[in-house]
């Protein structure tokens, strides 16, 4: 089957997908315009991890064109991508999907960990990507660890499905516990990230905006921007959020480093208030001893979400991570 056939398949497949968890209330990208605007999935279908837990995953643009997978972080959820993927679909196949918990996938029943990120992302590579046409895959935040967990748990599968890779605002794991976020966090900040990890409804949106506003991107973020993020993570459970929060605290993925064996960015803002500037740059030098290190990019005016507040720069450096790839393209049989 090709894969403009299996794209044609995906699509009446996904008018009957039943089962899978929806969201309560509009999506968090309905009646958003611009860079945050809803883009239409090409093909939207169901994968299934090694438990059999069901992972909701879309796919945007030609399906001949070059593979981009986005794995976003924390009590988020695809939408956290529309920025690239209304960027970038028209020149690639770009494929992202909901972690484990997140969005429209399922929970599953197995205690939250990095082997579970690690299986989830290797049924999504094993379903959409074809060896001979690799991918370049990009992680934010707790999405880089998800990759680098990956690599670590499935190192033989690195050059077969990926040929380089992005990690923005990622740690390997952090130099001292959840004291180095604490350290790094004011008062408010602190409140509020405690709150999000207990497992209790959010508060309103209105009343943590400003705080929400410099502990996840920066204080001179426009507002309508920080209320899309606000929308994104309010779609998460709370008890999901709170799991998933204990776990990224205390992974230790460096030993992904050596086996993610393709040319890796590093983006981090200098002004993350979230996750310490200085652990993402241990990352960036843990790469740079390993020689996977590709380039390491700060962007001075950003915060956590850099994939939003410096969308240009961070998408032309997938465009130039993707220019990496020597081998050509076409129509791929999976």
């Amino acid at each position: 089957m090709t894969a403009l056939t299996s794209s044609a398949v995906g699509l009446m497949l996904s008018t009957r997908e039943c089962g899978m968890p929806k969201f309560k209330k509009a999506p968090p990208d309905a009646g958003q315009s611009g860079i945050l605007a809803h883009p239409e999935p090409q093909e939207i279908r169901t994968v299934h991890s090694a438990d059999g837990t069901a992972l909701h995953v879309r796919e945007y643009g030609h399906p001949a064109l070059d593979p981009i997978v986005l794995i976003h972080g924390w009590s988020v959820a695809i939408e956290f991508w529309n920025p690239q993927i209304n960027a970038l679909a028209s020149g690639n196949r770009v494929i992202a999907y909901d972690q484990r918990g997140h969005g429209r996938s399922e929970a599953g029943t197995r205690p939250f960990s990095d082997r579970v990120l690690a299986e989830d992302l290797s049924a999504v590579l094993a379903a959409t990507i074809a060896p001979e046409a690799p991918a370049t895959v990009v992680g934010h935040s707790m999405g880089g660890a998800t990759v680098l967990a990956w690599a670590k748990y499935f190192r033989d599968d690195v050059l077969r499905y990926v040929d380089s890779a992005l990690l923005a605002n990622t740690a390997t794991g952090l130099s001292d516990g959840p004291q180095s976020m604490k350290r790094h966090q004011d008062r408010l900040s602190r409140w509020l990230i405690a709150m999000a990890i207990a497992p209790l409804p959010s508060p309103p949106r209105r009343l943590t905006r400003s705080i929400f506003r410099r502990a996840s991107l920066t204080p001179q973020a426009p507002l309508y921007m920080v209320d899309f993020v606000q929308r994104v993570g309010a779609t998460c459970p709370p008890r999901v959020r709170s799991q998933w929060a204990k776990v990224a605290q205390r992974i230790d993925a460096s030993e992904g480093v050596k086996a993610l064996r393709v040319p890796t960015t590093v983006l981090y803002g200098a002004l993350d208030g979230l996750l310490p500037p200085s652990e993402s740059a241990r990352t960036a030098q843990m790469f740079r001893a390993a020689g996977h290190l590709d380039r390491e990019v700060v962007l001075a005016d950003s915060g956590h979400a850099s994939n939003m507040q410096n969308a240009d720069e961070f998408n032309a450096e997938i465009v130039r991570l993707r220019g990496l790839s020597s081998r050509p393209i076409g129509l791929t049989s999976f």
